[in-house]
């Protein structure tokens, strides 16, 4: 074989840096969006740069990163971000996750055609196509310990965590603190405070006081 030339190794290298730099600068456009979303109030004018499935997988990264996991969480097993019913999230994260962690465990994402496909996911995502048969699925779900993430009106009624909107053509996120609690899930208030609104109103109530006048007691209904 007739060894390479000098111009032929320097035109590989100049290749493989141009590969890095557009890979680099991949993942920082995901940082940047999802910062300028979050933290900044969401203007227009960043999100008008991407497409809405850039932004829902820069949030459902980020989403990660503010949640208190269950110390019970495996160590070193992928940290798995599934995706049912939305093929271009799926596509977008599985650009973005490579190399990412989550509490020292590698992220993934795993693109699921049944719920029968679920394993130790930590994330679950489903996106419109499955919208028609939503309450369904969260039932499913409900007894893990899991984020689940939404994109349907109303899905914080049907047991949905998080549920993506999109308003006056940006990406929005609601938030429901029950759904979350009840799976085990503590969010962090600067997520809270990111979102268009936070559920708190289906709270479990406080025991109701009732007072028995005659026999001078305070008996609590539970």
């Amino acid at each position: 074989m007739k060894p390479a030339s000098p111009s032929g190794h320097i035109a590989h290298l100049i290749l493989r840096l141009r590969s890095g730099r557009r890979f680099l600068l991949h993942h920082v456009r995901y940082v940047v969006v999802a910062a300028t979303i979050l933290w900044c109030g969401a203007p227009a004018a960043a999100q008008d740069l991407y497409q809405d499935e850039e932004v829902k997988a820069a949030f459902l990264y980020h989403f990660a990163t503010f949640v208190q996991w269950p110390q019970t969480a495996t160590s070193g097993r992928p940290f798995s971000v599934a995706v049912m019913g939305d093929d271009e999230v799926a596509a977008e994260l599985e650009k973005f996750l490579p190399g990412r962690e989550i509490q020292g465990r590698p992220m993934q994402v795993r693109r699921l055609e049944s719920l029968d496909d679920l394993a130790d996911d930590a994330m679950l995502f489903i996106g419109t196509r499955e919208n028609y048969r939503l309450p369904e699925l969260i039932g499913r779900v409900e007894d893990r310990s899991m984020l689940v993430v939404t994109e349907a009106p109303g899905a914080l009624k049907d047991g949905s965590m998080i549920n993506f909107q999109v308003i006056d053509d940006r990406v929005r996120f609601e938030i429901s603190l029950l759904a979350a609690r009840r799976a085990g899930l503590e969010l962090s208030s600067r997520l809270l405070s990111a979102a268009m609104s936070v559920d708190t109103t289906s709270a479990i109530p406080a025991p109701v006081i009732v007072i028995f006048a005659t026999a001078g007691t305070a008996t609590p209904l539970r």
